[in-house]
């Protein structure tokens, strides 16, 4: 379980610029940033708008910190609830749905204030009760982070499973590969992302891909294109977002069409809301 395939559907939906720049070296998974902001946050989005598909987003916020997003359909409801500590680092993302508490995730901080590791519990509920992982983060010269994914089945304790670079343009990730030929790439507009304002972005992002995770993916500009691939597979999936955008640059709207191959396997739309 690399990435939840199903939740990359909709990630892809968020993140590379047109204008690719040279890596930033200062690229990590830090808590804080203390850049210049308009304010905007998002509200919500409803997916697939007037169709028998459609489910929305609501967005919930302290300041600008984010406390819940809960979505439904009308007939259920499922949530992610974040808890943050005294210093305002974002330690704990909780998933809920019909069922009850599904998954919790739990960080931890090295002295840098960056994220150093964290590890993913499933409960009951969830099927996979049997297992938990555990990801460590190590900070490149070079400015790409390296995560070890570890895995625990049945309290046997972690072993390593897989290692993987995450590459950094600016603040946005722009490709995660693994030691087995596993990648994705990303590619962005160069307009203003939904949740580039909300306050510990970079770890919500990382947190997105995650199998419960609140998708929240992208951090300085919306994903236009979505290619992931495998060494061992000759087809990829490519997938791609057009938008619309307000009168602040930020998406108004989205047609997201994902392919696997050259088959068109899903078209979707997003409408986004603003405070």
């Amino acid at each position: 379980m690399k990435l939840n395939l199903q939740l990359l559907l909709v990630l892809s939906c968020l993140i590379l610029s047109c204008n690719i720049e040279p890596v930033n070296s200062e690229g990590d998974l830090s808590e804080t940033q203390d850049e210049p902001t308009d304010g905007i946050l998002l509200e919500k989005i409803i997916h697939d708008k007037g169709t028998p598909n459609e489910y929305t987003e609501t967005f919930n916020y302290n300041g600008n910190k984010l406390m819940s997003v809960v979505g439904t359909d009308g007939s259920e409801e499922w949530k992610n609830v974040y808890t943050y500590d005294n210093n305002d680092n974002l330690v704990k993302d909780d998933f809920f749905d019909a069922d009850g508490h599904i998954a919790s995730v739990v960080l931890e901080y090295n002295s840098n204030g960056k994220v150093a590791s964290y590890i993913e519990n499933f409960f009951e509920p969830s099927g996979l009760s049997d297992r938990k992982y555990k990801k460590i983060f190590t900070y490149n010269n070079d400015g790409t982070i390296t995560n070890k994914v570890y895995v625990d089945y049945l309290n046997s304790g972690f072993e390593l499973k897989w290692t993987e670079t995450i590459t950094l343009n600016e603040k946005n990730i722009i490709k995660i590969l693994d030691d087995d030929g596993y990648k994705i790439d990303y590619t962005y507009d160069n307009k203003n992302n939904a949740y580039k304002n909300i306050h510990a972005i970079e770890v919500l992002n990382i947190l997105s891909e995650n199998e419960f995770g609140s998708i929240i993916y992208g951090n300085t500009h919306n994903v236009i294109k979505y290619v992931e691939s495998d060494s061992s597979i000759s087809d990829n999936y490519n997938d791609t977002i057009e938008y619309t955008y307000n009168e602040k640059n930020y998406p108004k709207t989205a047609i997201y069409t994902s392919k696997y191959g050259n088959q068109i396997e899903e078209v979707y739309t997003m409408d986004y809301f603003y405070k």
